[in-house]
């Protein structure tokens, strides 16, 4: 019995040690792949759209499952201009939407 015990304790220990750090890898990475990516349109070219966000340019690879909208209204990624705001999902990997707004005109 004090020897099932022990095996029950050293499994259990050996799953804590080698599943859980596993576990947690493939939330963080979900939570990375579902975030978005906010910025500037600095450039488009072909497929991909180059995003200013903050001090640094980000290249946005696309492809024809990507969905474009341009000021809520379906749109291409080549309709997409410099100075447009995009949001962009996922944050990382393929761009599966692309929320794009014209800039605003000044009077």
């Amino acid at each position: 019995m004090r020897s099932a015990a022990l095996l029950l304790l050293f499994v259990g220990v050996i799953m804590m040690v080698v599943v859980a750090p596993v576990a947690g890898k493939g939330k963080k990475e979900k939570t990375a792949v579902s975030g978005t990516l906010q910025g500037k349109v600095v450039s488009v070219n072909g497929a991909n759209v180059v995003v200013k966000v903050a001090k640094k340019e980000v290249t946005v690879a696309t492809d024809d499952k990507t969905v474009v909208t341009l000021d809520g209204n379906a749109a291409k990624v080549g309709d997409l201009k410099a100075g447009m705001h995009v949001v962009v999902t996922p944050a990382e990997g393929i761009a599966t939407e692309i929320k794009a707004t014209s800039p605003k005109v000044e009077k």
